[in-house]
């Protein structure tokens, strides 16, 4: 048995409004596609004597990851030079850190599919540049883009604490969730704003040292990073039961054939030949300004998910959608806010309690889930805000239909019914019942009526039930409110129809 270590090294491209050491548009912070070469300067494109300057927006949102990821922040820092040469580096060396990065020693705890909680240690959470963009023509030149040079980049790298594929998968996730609650990256994958590198060995179990380190660069999915360690691990494994030696080695994934390829030799710091940048001063990072950006910060995933367990009591699984959905998760808690005004006030007035609080909660949720959601998608809404779903149906319009759903006013068919209705026209549901003429049916004449239609058209069920078959009640209450429409009271219908059948 082979013992699997693995370490991350992932690219977040900044969202800030300019580049990192010069004035230009940061293309990183839009979600349009700019033209080549049209963001650009002599400090972004390398030209002699150009003098870079640094951002201090971007400084500060590397700090704010950081203290997100409980890292130590550096009262001293500063950037070196990288030097290395390719077309996409005009000046032949990149702005980075080496030995002092602006974040240190962080962590970061995941959940995996098991139920087991995991850390994994953050070593470094870094700032450098961007590269250009590559483009190579079918026909054999290849083009510059200029526009991403000079980009803000957020560069971090773990410990090899990382064990498995879905341990990987599971903190790039969660790396960019908490990214995006924090507004310091778009982290769009498919954009290439956030880019993810696997260093991966195995070992056999016990031993004390690890085995040789592979590369695998430049993955631009979830399922890219996925799939790759589960490649690796297996083409690893197989060399190791042959006898053969692991390479120490840059590879590629290929997403078509779903296998990785090799790349180059991979390189050591030294061959970087890193020194400290002459052009821009140290970096001194004082307590005052780590406090005032900690004051800054919104709430982050984990604190989230905490809050939602206790003050609403939700299934793991509907925490985890509103963690993920920011807007219907704004929008849920303005929907409870406004319930609990109606909840008190139609008691009040109907001197009927509701379901329980935790009930309708649930229930509020439920809908806001699955049928609000699919209205939203059908309406091709992307990429939406809350302001958006107010403006189709307001808090305390959905807090009344909640409401109404749990004193009984309305059945599960005529709430979907209203909801849409809702949806469509920004109506509240007391006004859409009214209009359509969906209230309910309260009299025990109107609904005995319906009964005795039902029980005349269905006399095997009738015998059935009398037989000891139980399942047939439910049948005749489905027909009852299909006769209805959907507009019999359930619980009236169902103590009628016991009376009947006896």
């Amino acid at each position: 048995m082979y013992k699997t270590t693995i370490g991350l090294e992932i690219h977040f491209e900044a969202k800030t409004k300019s580049k990192m050491f010069c004035s230009c548009y940061n293309e990183a912070n839009s979600s349009l596609e700019e033209k080549p070469n049209t963001n650009i300067c002599p400090i972004c494109t390398g030209q002699p004597g150009a003098m870079p300057v640094i951002n201090e927006e971007a400084i500060n949102k590397v700090i704010m990851a950081g203290l997100a990821l409980d890292c130590e922040i550096a009262k001293q820092s500063k950037f070196d030079r990288k030097n290395y040469f390719y077309p996409d580096l005009p000046k032949g060396y990149q702005i980075s850190q080496y030995d002092l990065p602006i974040c240190n020693d962080g962590f970061l705890d995941i959940s995996l599919g098991d139920g087991r909680k995991k850390r994994i240690r953050i070593t470094r959470v870094h700032m450098e540049e961007d590269t250009a963009k590559l483009f190579h023509a079918p026909d054999g030149p290849s083009l510059v883009d200029f526009n991403r040079s000079g980009v803000p980049l957020f560069e971090l790298v773990t410990e090899p604490d990382i064990n498995s594929a879905e341990e990987a998968k599971k903190f790039s996730q969660e790396l960019q969730l908490i990214f995006r609650y924090l507004d310091i990256s778009n982290a769009d994958m498919e954009k290439g704003q956030m880019r993810c590198e696997v260093n991966i060995s195995l070992n056999k179990e016990g031993d004390k040292e690890l085995g040789i380190k592979v590369e695998i660069k430049n993955l631009n999915s979830f399922k890219a990073v996925e799939k790759s360690i589960e490649y690796e691990i297996k083409r690893q494994a197989d060399l190791l039961d042959r006898g053969e030696k692991i390479v120490q080695e840059t590879r590629g994934w290929h997403d078509d054939k779903q296998i990785t390829i090799s790349q180059r030799g991979k390189e050591n710091a030294h061959e970087y030949r890193y020194f400290p940048e002459p052009d821009l001063p140290p970096l001194e990072i004082s307590a005052e300004k780590i406090e005032e950006i900690k004051s800054h910060m919104p709430e982050l995933p984990s604190q989230k998910r905490t809050r939602f367990a206790e003050e609403y009591s939700l299934a793991e699984k509907n925490i985890e959608f509103f963690i993920r959905d920011e807007a219907l998760a704004e929008y849920f808690e303005k929907v409870v806010t406004e319930l609990n005004c109606w909840k008190n006030e139609t008691e009040a007035a109907k001197k009927q309690p509701a379901k329980s609080w935790p009930e309708m909660i649930k229930l509020a949720a439920n809908y806001i889930i699955s049928d609000l959601q699919s209205m939203i998608k059908a309406d091709k809404a992307e990429n939406y805000s809350a302001e958006y779903v107010e403006s189709k149906i307001t808090p305390e319009n959905f807090g009344e239909f909640i409401c109404m759903i749990s004193m009984g006013q309305i059945s599960s068919k005529i709430a979907k019914i209203v909801l849409l209705e809702m949806f469509k026209t920004g109506a509240d549901p007391s006004h859409i019942i009214e209009e359509k003429g969906l209230s309910q049916i309260e009299s025990d004449e109107e609904i005995s009526k319906i009964i005795d239609v039902v029980l005349e058209k269905n006399k095997k069920a009738v015998e059935d039930f009398k037989n000891g078959k139980q399942n047939s009640f439910a049948f005749l209450i489905g027909q009852i409110m299909a006769e209805s429409n959907g507009k019999a009271n359930p619980e009236k219908s169902a103590e009628l129809l016991k009376t009947k059948l006896k």
